[in-house]
């Protein structure tokens, strides 16, 4: 019995090591100190009539920005992270047209659940949308 004990405690040692531990970002405690401007833009977004919204299907997904700004130029940076493998980590810079919409080809993704954070500007004024999807 203590010698199943001893090699079940071993096995578990050995398993946890195994065991890779993925932080979101690398520079964690950098962009910890931003925080409050990271606030600053969602207060933005959130009190703006209409909403950023975005819509996740087969052939990709597409960002539809508020009408209101789609007029004054929309400039955008969108990071897709997935919390279980870093490997499939997205990043792009996407400028939208003249609907207000950016859209994202499926082809450049890996399927899997991702934490979309949306940093974007209207006529130099910035805001900060965030939300989880998951791609097929």
């Amino acid at each position: 019995m203590y010698l199943g004990f001893v090699l079940f405690m071993l096995f578990m040692v050995f398993k946890t090591q195994q065991q890779t531990i993925e932080l979101v970002t690398t520079d964690y405690y950098a962009k910890e100190l931003k925080y409050q401007d990271q606030l600053d833009k969602m207060n933005r977004a959130n009190a703006l009539a209409e909403p950023l919204h975005w819509n996740v299907n087969a052939t990709g997904i597409t960002l539809s920005f508020p009408k209101e700004m789609a007029e004054k130029g929309v400039k955008s940076n969108i990071v897709l992270y997935c919390p279980s493998n870093s490997k499939n980590d997205f990043a792009t810079d996407c400028n939208a047209d003249a609907e207000g919409k950016c859209f994202i080809p499926a082809n450049k993704l890996k399927s899997g659940v991702y934490q979309m954070q949306i940093e974007w500007q209207a006529a130099d004024v910035s805001y900060y949308n965030e939300g989880t999807i998951r791609i097929q």
